[in-house]
């Protein structure tokens, strides 16, 4: 008698990586949204290299990831590239002239499948893969409208509506806040790493006289051990971004607002003056520091390449 055998379905992982202009992090992904134990890595990367030498780091990266996940009894179902912009995400384009020169709209994907074999790549706008990591199985499965604001190095910003990434023709954000006039200049030039060290330079000159002042987290530290002008350049750094955000917030309709990148880890010291910046906004419910800033991405980018599976 012939019997029909079960399919056994192979378990599997997606390599979600990181892409910033000097490491490339890695790490596999389960189904679940879990960093599997023990797979994370990086790679240090010069994005003003050579066209050969960062082609070279990327099939190194991929070609490591197909390793770990065999070391695992896993197979690869995909590779998730979360990459800042201008990036075109469908055909896997570099267009960047501030880093990445070399690399202007050389296709990316096949240096993945000469490191990894035939598998799926999907490049997703970091802010976008911040965003979806940041509410993968997070408390907001009863919102609607969800916003995320990324601060570090520069200004990003990414939407879910109705479940849905809300994104430009290119793939990108659809909502972009980085390049909005602002004041005497733009948004990123009053919120990021230069707005906020440019504000203290304005407060505290003689902190810079030396070969280099002090960094957003030596600002930071000064600001929690109450230093007075410290503290003052975070609350306007606050109140600047309520600013900037507040019609937007307001003619979408947000219900919540995440807050992620490397400066949101010292929220606390800002969030007072954003609170108070969108006090008037009676939609928006949270507004709060998303949980697991470093690994949200990763998680992101990988779950953005489950949906797609």
């Amino acid at each position: 008698m012939n019997m029909t055998q079960p399919s056994v379905v192979e378990p599997s992982a997606i390599l979600a990586v990181d892409a910033g202009g000097t490491v490339l992090k890695a790490a596999l992904v389960d189904r679940q949204g879990r960093l599997i134990d023990g797979s994370a890595y990086r790679l240090p990367v010069d994005s003003a290299g050579d066209r050969a030498s960062v082609e070279e780091t990327y099939i190194q990266l991929a070609r490591r990831g197909l390793e770990e996940a065999r070391a695992r009894g896993l197979t690869l179902a995909g590779i998730g590239v979360s990459i800042p912009g201008p990036f075109d995400y469908e055909q896997g384009l570099c267009l960047m002239t501030h880093k990445y020169q070399a690399i202007y709209k050389v296709p990316m994907r096949p240096w993945f499948e000469a490191g990894a074999g035939p598998v799926p790549v999907r490049f997703v706008h970091d802010s976008t893969a911040f965003m979806l990591g940041a509410v993968w199985q997070g408390p907001y499965e009863d919102y609607r409208r969800i916003g995320a604001v990324i601060i570090g190095t520069g200004l990003g910003f990414a939407t879910l509506l109705d479940g849905q990434v809300f994104k430009n023709p290119q793939g990108g954000p659809g909502i972009s806040i980085y390049a909005r006039p602002y004041r005497d200049g733009t948004a990123e030039d009053y919120v990021s790493r230069r707005g906020i060290i440019g504000r203290f330079r304005q407060l505290r000159p003689e902190a810079f006289s030396g070969p280099s002042g002090p960094d957003v987290r030596e600002i930071a530290e000064l600001a929690r051990q109450g230093d007075r002008l410290a503290r003052r350049v975070f609350r306007d750094t606050g109140l600047y971004l309520a600013e900037i955000l507040h019609d937007i917030l307001r003619d979408t309709r947000f219900e919540v607002l995440l807050l992620g990148g490397q400066i949101a880890k010292s929220a606390e010291l800002f969030l007072p003056g954003l609170k108070a910046g969108l006090e008037d906004l009676e939609h928006l419910a949270i507004i709060e520091q998303a949980r697991d800033i470093d690994d949200a991405p990763l998680v992101g980018v990988a779950r953005a390449c489950w949906q797609a599976v």
